[in-house]
């Protein structure tokens, strides 16, 4: 898969230099506030190609992340009655299909929204602004065994399972703030760096990611209210699939003054092959 003739954006990206010391993310009890965070951090100007125009779509196995059509019947993302209810249904359905997977457990989401008034009357996080990806080696069983029972989650992790996001945009525009995803085949074992999330009553464990020259990123431009991008967070299978994915939100410089901000969900899922 050739990028090099692609639309392509230059962007600065936040990555984490490798270290020795493990770094910490203080969260914020205050979902409208930022988080707090300990290590070394680069911004460094990355080629990010607009997927869109790939001779061939990326996939979930491949790159690691996909784009797919899919409507929904929420027209309230603020109500979590409606996404617990009804959009949850939606994208175990959505994923069955993409994926084939046995058993799909939706087991939490997450509003992240720009603007400031919106943000602090709806209790919402802001977009993360650091490549990471969301679970490691540790706590993607760990994820398993706090959201299922444990015979059952015993039981599920003796064969496949993978974790998989689903991201929309809820808002006017994805345009001013969208996400970026590195294909998973140019990202180094060594670039991901395990990163303790302390909350007030736990603490759970991300990958922050280094950069390192091969990496190739990429976005998907004007994402449209009926697509979804799926990207895996965790994949038990080590037989050649990507198994983690690198991203971020960042700043287009391309989008317009105009644009509104932000405002998106991502939908956090656990699927078992069987």
């Amino acid at each position: 898969m050739s990028g090099a003739s692609l639309p392509t954006i230059e962007v600065p990206l936040t990555f984490i230099a490798p270290t020795t010391t493990k770094p910490r993310v203080l969260m914020s009890a205050d979902h409208a506030e930022a988080n707090r965070r300990t290590g070394d951090f680069r911004s460094l100007p990355v080629a990010v190609a607009d997927a869109r125009s790939l001779s061939e779509p990326p996939t979930l196995d491949r790159e690691g992340f996909a784009l797919e059509k899919h409507r929904t019947r929420v027209s309230d993302f603020y109500d979590p009655e409606a996404v617990e209810q009804i959009y949850y249904a939606e994208v175990a359905e959505l994923l069955e299909c993409v994926t084939g997977a046995a058993e799909i457990h939706v087991f939490d989401h997450t509003l992240r929204v720009e603007d400031e008034a919106k943000r602090r009357a709806h209790g919402t996080r802001l977009p993360v602004t650091v490549v990471h990806n969301d679970y490691t080696e540790r706590s993607a069983l760990q994820r398993v065994r706090d959201v299922l029972a444990p015979k059952t989650a015993e039981l599920l992790l003796a064969g496949r399972f993978a974790i998989v996001n689903v991201w929309r945009s809820f808002g006017v525009s994805a345009d001013r703030f969208p996400l970026a995803a590195a294909d998973g085949r140019t990202v180094l074992p060594s670039d991901y760096v395990a990163v303790d999330l302390v909350y007030p009553d736990r603490t759970a464990e991300i990958y922050y990611a280094a950069h390192s020259n091969g990496q190739r990123w990429f976005y998907f431009s004007r994402m449209q209210p009926d697509e979804a991008m799926l990207f895996k967070c965790f994949d038990s299978a080590c037989n050649g699939r990507t198994r983690y994915t690198a991203h971020t939100g960042f700043a287009n410089p391309h989008a317009p003054a105009d644009t509104p901000p932000r405002e998106s969900i991502e939908v956090r899922t656990l699927l078992f092959f069987g």
